[in-house]
């Protein structure tokens, strides 16, 4: 694997290193009980909630949904699909969605030692995460992982998504960061990958789904560690 004298690490969050989907089928499956909905096949209720989700989170980032219907709707959209209309119960479960989901605690594969030998190799760390900011924040707290991570952008916060170019650039200013000394680390390859395509800086595409990318990024691994090849000790 390419080695190269990296002095800047920009990472995404969710699916990058907190584990995004085994925290949120635990929550999902808490809120069936909890709601009395334990008649419903959970799994196949994650699974559905999940593709919803996706699509309305599209349409959140491109400005075309207000965050406020977003966070009841996914549930509601959700719940017809299962045969219940019920606009309270969809209102209750994703004000408890939120106020639950940023004390799961599941982390990706080995993203808690990457990110220990990466500080204790030197290196600077950012985050930078298309999220709610009351979730992301508590998310890192939680997690015991806040402390890694030099500056931290919420897209909500900034008032724009990756992959725009400018939350890369301001998370570059905000640790004096330059872009021939920076590497964007995500999951995501069009919000993170091209984005940082985009952007300027080299990436390395956390693909543990092994999806198929055209146009190849600088780096493509299934396993966080191998960051730390291209990362030498200093």
């Amino acid at each position: 694997m390419l080695k190269k004298e990296y002095k800047y690490f920009l990472f995404d969050l969710d699916r990058t290193i907190w584990d995004f989907d085994t925290n949120a089928c635990n929550n999902i499956y808490s809120l069936l009980d909890i709601y009395s909905l334990q008649h419903l096949d959970k799994e196949a209720f994650y699974k559905t909630y999940d593709s919803v989700n996706h699509k309305l989170w599209a349409l959140y980032e491109q400005g075309e949904l207000p965050k406020a219907v977003l966070r009841s709707e996914r549930f509601y959209q959700t719940l017809l699909l299962f045969g219940i209309d019920n606009r309270e119960l969809s209102q209750k479960m994703g004000e408890e969605y939120l106020e639950r989901m940023p004390y799961q605690k599941a982390l990706m594969p080995y993203a808690l030692e990457v990110l220990q030998e990466l500080k204790k190799r030197g290196y600077t760390l950012a985050l930078i995460s298309n999220g709610f900011k009351e979730v992301q924040y508590k998310k890192l707290i939680c997690c015991g992982i806040d402390s890694f991570f030099d500056a931290v952008l919420i897209s909500e916060e900034q008032g724009v998504h990756k992959p725009s170019p400018i939350i890369f650039k301001r998370a570059l200013k905000a640790i004096n960061g330059t872009k021939s000394e920076a590497l964007m680390v995500g999951d995501d390859f069009a919000n993170d990958i091209e984005g940082a395509m985009i952007f300027g800086i080299d990436q390395f595409f956390y693909n543990y789904r092994s999806i198929p990318c055209d146009g190849g990024p600088t780096y493509d691994s299934s396993d966080l560690r191998d960051l730390l090849k291209v990362s030498p000790q200093r």
